[in-house]
């Protein structure tokens, strides 16, 4: 039985172009509740959302029409359901910059693409501010020191708290408010993205779109800037962090008045704030949830910030510093992306061969999962994949499964505590099935999710089959 999500976007596909999609596939989403797939008949394709928030779908529908109106790559809507819960939009691929941006070679297009990005930044920030109807922003309209001091108490919360670390609380407010006062100086009279960063923008036939813009809100441009040029796993270095800073503030002033040298003396402030929300989200996502790839994103994000108050060294800030050194320290064992175990976990169809064995090492493991009882003979299941709920429902329901998994886990947990303790950097884990899509994904979720629960090491999972499709 196919879930109510697919099929109803099933049906907003058919009526949008009048054939029935042939695959529906599931895209992995960010870290917000709402599900993706990608819906296809031959050459025809688009994306399928849901998500249960209607205001927001409301706010992304009219950001779209507005920004496309005033000649901003985003994409199309194509249909809405009755209830604006299912909506179809264009499909732009599967490579974003960030993709593009952790090659090992940057190319001279990857170059111009990555300019073409700041130059449509800021006629996002400033072309989307024109004409914008405010009241249609959700669930916040403007970035003031309420929004401030929110990211903030992110970083306080969720990072310096489950880290351990004991703080003076008025001496942190202090600076807190003393940096809320710096960055709300900036001019405010722009649309401001928000989460604006490499892996929101999709490249599509050469040229960047941006995604994911529901939580816009008026405010300073210089706050998106700063979450782009500071993205901590895209790691841009000083030259090219000021070549783009440079070309923001160049673009910015040909199309509004702009004092040049106030912008370039309040930029680290603002930076500064977006860095020290991001180590909260990292530490909300790594040390709350154990998602170990977030935790392996901290060093980067701690070293942007010691860097720029560093430069700032505004005797203000003095206590923020104090308490990054700490973090610095209590992390230290990370100050490299290869400085953890990290475990590499992948499914696989055994039809079309194994995955890569790292080049520092052949040790892991593969499981045949294919004794498995198989989901991907009945037709209710077959559109689907390991990770919807009612093929683990499915798998769940026989107990030669749960034994199965209870016997990876406790295998594999044997050699991550002996790779910790003889200092090993990588352990691979693959899963094969006979398509790829059912048991040997179920398994590699199912274990992904208990080593997370394991301190101190990093998780990756790649599903091959379905992140071809």
């Amino acid at each position: 039985m196919k879930s109510v999500h697919i099929e109803v976007l099933e049906h907003l596909f058919e009526q949008n172009f009048n054939k029935k999609p042939q695959l529906v596939v599931p895209i992995k989403g960010s870290g917000s509740s709402r599900l993706y797939f990608r819906l296809k008949h031959n050459d025809t394709s688009c994306i399928g959302t849901f998500n249960s928030d209607v205001k927001e779908n409301d706010t992304f529908f009219y950001l779209s029409e507005h920004l496309e109106r005033v000649g901003l790559p985003v994409p199309n809507i194509l249909a809405k359901s009755s209830c604006r819960q299912y909506y179809l939009q264009t499909d732009l691929g599967q490579t974003s910059l960030f993709d593009l941006l952790v090659a090992p070679d940057v190319s001279t297009e990857t170059q111009s693409i990555l300019n073409q990005t700041i130059k449509q930044l800021v006629l996002f920030n400033v072309a989307g501010f024109d004409e914008l109807n405010k009241d249609m922003l959700y669930p916040v309209k403007n970035f003031d020191r309420k929004s401030v001091m929110w990211d903030l108490y992110y970083f306080k919360y969720c990072l310096l708290k489950p880290s351990g670390i004991s703080f003076d609380e008025s001496k942190l407010e202090s600076a807190f408010d003393f940096l809320a006062d710096i960055v709300l100086e900036c001019d405010l009279r722009f649309l401001q993205y928000r989460d604006f960063q490499s892996r929101n923008v999709m490249v599509y036939q050469g040229k960047p779109y941006f995604i994911d813009y529901q939580g816009a809100r008026i405010g300073p441009g210089l706050y998106d800037l700063a979450s782009f040029l500071f993205q901590a796993r895209a790691n841009f270095d000083e030259a090219t962090r000021n070549n783009l800073f440079d070309l923001y503030i160049d673009e910015l002033g040909r199309i509004r008045s702009v004092n040049a040298s106030h912008l370039r003396e309040i930029f680290p402030y603002m930076a500064l704030l977006r860095v020290l929300q991001t180590l909260g989200a990292y530490g909300f996502r790594g040390l709350v949830e154990r998602k170990g790839h977030f935790i392996k994103s901290l060093p980067l994000a701690l070293n942007n910030s010691i860097s720029l108050l560093q430069t700032l060294n505004n005797n203000r800030l003095g206590y923020v510093e104090q308490l990054v050194n700490m973090l610095i320290e209590i992390y230290s064992f990370n100050t490299n992306l290869s400085d953890v175990l990290t475990v590499n976990i992948y499914s696989f169809s055994l039809k079309n061969g194994y995955p890569p064995v790292h080049p520092e090492h052949g040790g892991g493991f593969v499981f045949d999962c294919r004794f498995l009882p198989n989901p991907g003979r009945f037709d209710e299941y077959k559109s689907l994949t390991g990770i919807d709920d009612l093929v683990i429902k499915f798998l769940l329901g026989y107990d030669v499964v749960i034994q199965f998994m209870e016997k990876v886990k406790s295998i594999v947990d044997v050699a991550v505590f002996d790779y910790i303790s003889r200092n090993f950097k990588h352990l691979s884990v693959s899963f094969g099935c006979t398509g790829g899509q059912h048991r040997s994904v179920f398994c590699a979720e199912q274990l992904a999710e208990h080593l997370r629960k394991i301190p101190s090491i990093a998780v990756t999972i790649n599903h091959l089959e379905i992140d071809k499709s």
